[in-house]
């Protein structure tokens, strides 16, 4: 399947992520992290999702086992389960949560 490289959405980064940043693309979500001395992304592809919704802090409350990519801890933030990877549930504070979760599920039909 071809890739494709143009994001449908996009959030920058902002202080709540950390300098992280979002993107949603057609066949995918990709999140860009930055940690001490390296930047990952981790890739979500549109078969891999489960669920994508909003939630409000601490992540604590919602689920244990979840890797928290910014400071979703203390703010509304998104939430993923995937089926896919160590941690099948991710949180992460994109610019805007309700419009990047309002995109997916436009995207990929959820």
């Amino acid at each position: 399947m071809k890739r494709i490289d143009t994001p449908l959405y996009k959030s920058t980064s902002t202080k709540k992520s950390i300098g992280n940043e979002y993107s949603i693309y057609a066949d995918r979500i990709e999140l860009k992290c930055r940690f001490p001395f390296i930047t990952k992304t981790l890739v979500i592809k549109r078969d891999d999702l489960i669920s994508i919704d909003i939630f409000k802090p601490p992540v604590i409350r919602t689920t244990f086992w979840a890797l928290t990519l910014d400071r979703a801890d203390f703010n509304e933030h998104v939430g993923i389960q995937r089926r896919n990877g160590f941690f099948k549930q991710l949180r992460f504070t994109p610019e805007n949560p309700k419009e990047f979760v309002a995109k997916v599920k436009e995207l990929f039909k959820l």
